[in-house]
């Protein structure tokens, strides 16, 4: 098991994993049996493999007999699930419910607040695994860089010490910033409640292994929300909203969540970080013509692959760019191998990894094409805000919808496809009208500055709005 693990760590993760299931048969001591199982997940991943991924946590969850890493393989097999296709709104929920049945409910504190407010502010807690640079961090920053100073106090509960320019940022704008890093589960939501939250964010949901929901259980805040970084139900019963919005999840959807919807009017708001605002991949559309996808090669389907394909044989001489968001090797050769299985037209489709230098990317590309059902959240934006359109696909529920979300915010609604057909046509229709492009292209950014996308005053002071109303 150790030589697979530096096989994993080395990058040989065809290798690790080829070792790691000869090693699963004969594996003596079955005690520990899930930390195989939880290596294939993370080589399966490491391959952009989601069915494998899957399966693997929940077999890892399965067998580990101690409580916490058994919550920790669920909530990686949770997040996992939305990368796959075929799952149905009912399925995918149910799987979520059954979180909360690992948890002991009457560990719970009774609203615990042990510090009254401060000249009747309103003390709200944010919660992540880290405050760094990051995805979900475009979106949440407005909430503790522009938040009504007089009415709210605001703290910050990082389970990491990690730190970069953003997290700088966020100390400085903050009342405080506590790192609950070496602390229990347990002794980090009495730390918690000692700080008298009225509110507390999760920020980061299942992701990380679901660490900030451990910490949840415990009710340490009195109210508890989640979202931003999240994008379904936690099934955690201790959280009591999930910040959500019409358009993701309208009237009907809300069985599909053990938390009761806080919807406003959008569920985030997009800000730039300073090398989007400097620099712009604005360019006229290629002669011939370039599609692109910057997301994560495991939110990519087959299904997704077979319109790209549709897409491709209907505009003549066009090019499929198709980046990474990691540098894992491993993946371009088996994202390579499967374009070759579904019979795509390789020699127009270039794969590439990802790259720290990637803003740059955007000029190469016209059009962006959405994956589903697992959409783009920060590279959509991101490509937006850089001068290139995107067709997206409004799914089913909150976690494919994100997408065409940020559409929808952006005053960019006619690029919302409703069905695969119609994603294809659309993609065809503009990638074929050379004039229409050239505008939508010269004049996103402008656009894009005067949207409710980038609004960040707003969602903080609507949020805020219902901050107050929660408590009072």
């Amino acid at each position: 098991m150790e030589e697979a693990k530096y096989l994993l760590k080395s990058g040989a993760t065809h290798e690790a994993l080829k070792r790691l299931i000869n090693i699963l048969p004969n594996f003596k001591d079955k005690e520990d049996e899930w930390k195989i199982h939880e290596l294939i997940g993370a080589a399966f991943h490491d391959l952009g493999d989601a069915e494998g991924t899957v399966q693997s946590y929940l077999y890892a969850a399965n067998k580990d007999k101690y409580l916490r890493s058994q919550r920790t393989h669920y909530s990686n097999y949770l997040f996992a699930l939305h990368y796959l296709s075929k799952l149905t709104n009912e399925e995918l929920a149910a799987e979520h419910f059954v979180y909360n049945k690992l948890f002991n409910e009457e560990l719970r504190m009774q609203n615990v607040k042990l510090k009254n407010s401060i000249a009747n502010k309103i003390i709200i807690g944010y919660i992540a695994s880290y405050f760094t640079e990051s995805s979900s961090s475009r979106f949440y920053e407005a909430l503790l860089t522009e938040f009504n100073k007089d009415k709210f106090i605001v703290k910050c509960f990082s389970l990491s010490d990690e730190a970069d320019n953003f997290t700088n940022l966020i100390k400085n704008c903050v009342d405080e910033f506590i790192i609950l890093d070496n602390l229990s589960i347990e002794e980090a939501a009495w730390r918690i409640a000692e700080e008298g939250v009225d509110i507390l964010f999760d920020i980061g949901g299942h992701t990380d292994g679901g660490m900030t929901l451990q910490i949840m259980s415990y009710k340490p805040a009195p109210v508890q929300i989640s979202g931003i970084g999240w994008f379904d139900t936690t099934g955690l019963k201790a959280v009591d909203y999930i910040l959500t919005d019409n358009y993701l999840d309208p009237i009907g959807h809300e069985k599909y969540f053990t938390e009761k919807l806080l919807r406003l009017s959008s569920a985030f708001a997009f800000k730039p970080i300073e090398n989007m605002t400097n620099n712009s991949a604005f360019h006229m559309p290629h002669s011939k013509l370039v599609f692109g996808s910057f997301n994560n090669f495991m939110k990519v389907t087959d299904e997704y692959l077979k319109c790209v394909k549709k897409i491709l044989n209907a505009v003549e001489n066009s090019k499929f760019i198709m980046q990474d968001t990691t540098s894992i090797s491993a993946r371009k050769i088996e994202m390579e191998r499967r374009l070759k299985k579904l019979k795509m037209p390789v020699e127009r489709i270039e794969v590439r990894l990802g790259n720290d230098n990637y803003l740059k990317d955007y000029a190469e590309i016209d059009i962006m094409l959405d994956t589903f059902p697992y959409t783009g959240g920060t590279m959509t934006a991101t490509a937006l805000y850089m001068g290139v359109p995107v067709i997206s696909l409004y799914g089913t529920r909150h976690s494919s919808r994100f997408g065409a979300d940020i559409l929808r915010l952006a005053g960019m609604s006619k690029f919302i496809a409703n069905n695969v057909k119609e994603y294809v046509n659309l993609s065809i229709s503009l990638a074929t009208n050379f004039e229409i492009l050239s505008e939508i292209k010269k004049t996103l950014r402008e656009r894009l500055d005067k949207s409710t996308l980038l609004d960040t005053k707003r969602f903080a002071a609507e949020l805020e709005f219902f901050y107050r109303d929660l408590i009072t």
